[in-house]
């Protein structure tokens, strides 16, 4: 497989984990705030931006897995062949 592949690949499901952890904090405020307190206004508001957030928790985890991809590529270049 091609590099960038596997990177557009990793950017992908990373984006996916990040967007599904936002569902999954969105659907626990759900069941903490009490239906009266809850208009439909801000559940709405509130669930673009459970998910907004969860696309930045993919960006973030996406760089993290780079940033150790790139870590690893240095530290098998630094090391002694025999």
């Amino acid at each position: 497989m091609s590099t960038g592949f596997v990177m557009i690949l990793l950017f992908v499901l990373s984006e996916v984990g990040g967007v599904l952890i936002g569902e999954w904090f969105f659907h626990l405020f759900k069941t903490a705030v009490p239906p009266v307190a809850l208009s439909q206004v801000v559940a709405q508001s509130s669930h673009f931006f459970f998910l907004l957030y969860g696309g930045g928790v993919g960006v973030v985890l996406f760089l993290w897995t780079l940033l150790g991809m790139t870590v690893s590529k240095m530290q098998q270049a630094m090391k002694p062949k025999s």
